[in-house]
């Protein structure tokens, strides 16, 4: 019946495997929720990944300062050479 469809024995295998990890992720999420929702409180997974994703955050707001911070000192060395050469070509003028 699948070689009717073009459905192969390597193929079969390979949807069977694919069809194992949807369920086994299917059923980790049921329970963790199922726990959540008994106990109230959070996998050590779940705390491991909000504690992962808090630290990558701080990093991110880090880098974000830290660029705004070069773009402000290029902006303000650039206004001050403009500020020199405006002065440099203000004395050249008297």
């Amino acid at each position: 019946m699948l070689r009717e469809i073009g459905v192969t024995g390597g193929t079969g295998i390979i949807g069977l495997i694919a069809a194992y990890f949807v369920i086994k992720w299917a059923v980790k999420n049921a329970i963790l929720e199922a726990h959540y929702a008994i106990t109230g409180e959070k996998s050590e997974e779940e705390k491991e990944v909000e504690a992962m994703m808090a630290a990558d955050a701080e990093k991110r707001q880090s880098a974000m300062d830290e660029y705004h911070a070069r773009k402000e000192a290029r902006r303000a060395a650039k206004a001050a050479a403009k500020e020199a050469k405006r002065a440099a070509g203000g004395n050249d003028a008297q």
